[in-house]
């Protein structure tokens, strides 16, 4: 049995967990209910960025932009979204389980190119083909994603690569995060409802150049989209983790409480027999 001033140093210890557990919960907490703001507003945008690309793609013809046209795939890369630190319950192994998985299925060479240090550790170990790899930014801002995006569709148009993935986990709710893979290029244009009223434009300069910097664009914003879902689904698996932790934490208090009175008792037991024991010794 643990002495009184042992179990006392525990609870000590635990406390001072809980106070630190607490206070990332509670930052996780802020920072996810931002994140969460958000990509709720990105996910409009970039739906209206898929509608009009698609418009403007349907009137110059699919044929028209290497981004848009499928070709014999040789060489496939796979973009994997982790976080950049831990603490944050099952996040990182989910997605990481998940991109595995897909990489393991495929018949054809697959590199990765890792945003996120948690990713890139992973799969530095399993001594996967790294193309490169990314911090994930704390702000995520569309000119980071563009340079992202930038450097991708140089080693898609040099034939580096015939096709890309994206995998990351969607933010769903609080307590859901879904891990996603979806293919980034070449670009599917949403397919236009069968009801819906075909309306000419005027494109200037030309229609191609507008398409290839809507097709630019619409990957950046893709990837913004992607870091944004990441970044709340990760601050609410970290917040979820923390309040578990502190709750575990609690319970580890009240049961060491137990035993701390129950060693205290069993101590000051010992001392009033002692002390009877002398007092009768004296009298004999």
């Amino acid at each position: 049995m643990l002495s009184v001033s042992s179990v006392k140093r525990k609870i000590k210890s635990i406390k001072n967990i809980r106070q630190i557990t607490r206070a990332m919960m509670l930052v996780a907490a802020a920072k996810m209910k931002k994140a969460e703001l958000s990509i709720r507003s990105a996910r409009p945008y970039a739906r209206s960025m898929e509608q009009i690309l698609s418009s403007v793609a349907m009137r110059a013809g699919k044929d028209v932009h290497p981004l848009l046209t499928p070709r014999e795939v040789q060489r496939q890369l796979v973009i994997m979204v982790t976080s950049q630190r831990g603490l944050c319950g099952g996040f990182n192994a989910n997605i990481t389980k998940n991109t595995l998985n897909f990489l393991m299925q495929q018949t054809i060479p697959t590199t990765l190119i890792c945003i996120g240090q948690k990713g890139m550790l992973y799969f530095k170990h399993m001594k996967w083909d790294i193309v490169s790899n990314h911090s994930m930014p704390d702000k995520i801002t569309y000119n980071g994603c563009e340079d992202i995006a930038r450097k991708i569709i140089e080693l898609y148009l040099s034939h580096r690569f015939d096709k890309v993935y994206i995998s990351y986990n969607e933010f769903k709710s609080v307590f859901q995060q879904c891990p996603t893979i979806k293919q980034l290029i070449p670009i599917e244009p949403a397919a236009a409802p069968a009801n819906r009223i075909i309306t000419d434009y005027l494109y200037e300069p030309t229609i191609n150049i507008v398409l290839e910097q809507l097709l630019a664009q619409d990957i950046a914003i893709q990837i913004q989209r992607v870091l944004l879902e990441s970044a709340a689904a990760e601050h609410s698996a970290r917040m979820v983790a923390m309040e578990s932790a502190t709750k575990s934490a609690g319970e580890m208090i009240d049961a060491l409480s137990l035993s701390y009175n129950r060693a205290r008792q069993a101590g000051i037991t010992r001392e009033i027999s002692e002390i009877v024991g002398a007092a009768e010794a004296l009298v004999q």
